[in-house]
């Protein structure tokens, strides 16, 4: 392995800060679309709005993450990221702007579709950018981008509020977009070699499908994505449920839900360091290619398996109703099953996968993925409406528990001979 550090990969640091900007300004918008419909909608039907724009925005991903993906492997992808940038900027300039609430579904329907383009296009162009060596780096780094991001994202949309008013949290985001077109326009993305070719009606129905069966040919992918539903199950766990935990169940005040979440963003981010350094000291061993990708074989398919066991754990115990000092230690465990599961899952698809056919393979791992959550959400507030967080939590357990299981019939025996692109 080359011991050239990532970070004087140009390309790859402007591509970077163009994500954690864009991140953190994605971040207050959420903050901020909770007051702006607030506002907009007033308290009683306020709820309803942002769960339904929430809606919009998972059913935005599935319906154009596909199609991105067809026209990533077919175009210079670097147009496709400014542009996606470009018209986020144009929709959250107006956005301040709305009158009513189906402008709020329009809106967040059209961002997020945009986003349905970008994110994937992202992802397929890390891999080239950062090299083989790297590319673990690359991905724990984004994710800890993603962890600050959650973390920084209230503080700083309270102090636009207080200080500029709601719509100005709308137009840092906008600007943020901006900042990333530019970033993303400085830098050399080398074109795909050979992938140039006519977009028409014919060609997207005939590939519309491609990305789903490159994630389902190889067993190592078809587990990584079923733990992705025990990922969705512990994060919709956290997301849906926590405030009502803390809040209801501890008798907790609102500074203490704002820490308990933090310890999700904490466990998260730590494990991405962690696993990162582990990974590296493993690979530096690996000689060649073949041997660095066994060696990520194996130790991805054990962070999987470590991760769903972690997740079945910190939920198993929510019936017993732990004090928050435990339960925060359970959040940051929560985080960390996350992370265990998210990194190795991309690892296995860059490890996978062509130059030439991961725009329609991330494309597709990111709607499917998104697919899980769409599930689990519903579920999460259906289930602690009627039984309770506490109770919630433990079931949850149980459904980690049994996809972990699942999962260990789906492992690729290391001594079966397997063919990977080049």
């Amino acid at each position: 392995m080359t011991g050239v550090s990532l970070w004087r990969n140009r390309t790859f640091v402007l591509l970077f800060a163009a994500q954690l900007i864009s991140l953190l300004g994605s971040g207050v918008t959420t903050i901020g679309l909770t007051l702006f419909v607030y506002q907009l909608a007033g308290g009683a039907t306020a709820a309803v709005v942002i769960g339904q724009a929430l809606m919009l925005r998972i059913l935005a991903f599935l319906l154009f993450s596909q199609p991105a993906g067809i026209l990533a492997d077919a175009m210079n992808r670097k147009y496709i990221l400014i542009a996606a940038d470009l018209g986020r900027f144009a929709l959250l300039s107006l956005f301040p702007f709305i009158t009513a609430t189906w402008q709020v579904y329009a809106m967040i329907f059209s961002i997020n579709a945009l986003t349905a383009f970008f994110t994937p296009t992202f992802e397929a162009t890390i891999p080239a950018i950062a090299g083989k060596d790297h590319y673990v780096q690359a991905l724990s780094l984004s994710r800890v981008a993603s962890d600050v991001e959650s973390v920084l994202s209230p503080a700083l949309a309270g102090l636009l509020v207080v200080w500029l008013g709601v719509r100005w949290v709308f137009w840092f985001d906008a600007l943020t977009y901006l900042a990333s077109a530019v970033l993303v326009a400085s830098v050399a993305i080398p074109a795909l070699a050979g992938v140039r070719r006519a977009i028409s009606v014919r060609y997207f129905v005939g590939e519309i499908a491609t990305g789903t069966r490159i994630l389902f040919r190889v067993p190592a992918l078809r587990r990584a994505l079923l733990l992705s539903f025990a990922e969705a199950t512990a994060g919709a766990a956290a997301i849906v449920l926590t405030v009502v935990y803390v809040r209801n169940s501890l008798g907790g005040s609102e500074m203490m839900f704002a820490f308990t979440m933090a310890a999700v963003g904490v466990g998260s981010s730590l494990t991405a360091v962690l696993l990162n350094r582990w990974s590296r000291l493993l690979e530096m061993r690996a000689r060649n290619d073949a041997e660095l990708h066994g060696v990520r074989h194996k130790w991805t398919g054990r962070a999987l398996f470590v991760g769903g066991l972690v997740l079945t754990a910190v939920l198993l115990p929510g019936a017993l109703v732990p004090p928050l000092w435990l339960f925060i230690l359970l959040w940051i465990g929560n985080g960390s099953g996350q992370a265990l599961i998210a990194i190795p899952s991309s690892t296995l698809l860059a490890e996978h996968t062509s130059e030439a056919e991961r725009g329609r393979a991330y494309a597709a791992h990111f709607a499917l993925t998104h697919a899980c959550w769409l599930i689990t959400y519903p579920a999460a507030g259906w289930a602690g409406t009627l039984f309770g967080p506490a109770i919630t939590f433990s079931v949850f357990g149980l459904v980690c528990a049994f996809i972990t299981i699942a999962s260990l019939f789906l492992s690729e025996p290391s001594s079966k001979p397997h063919t990977h692109p080049e």
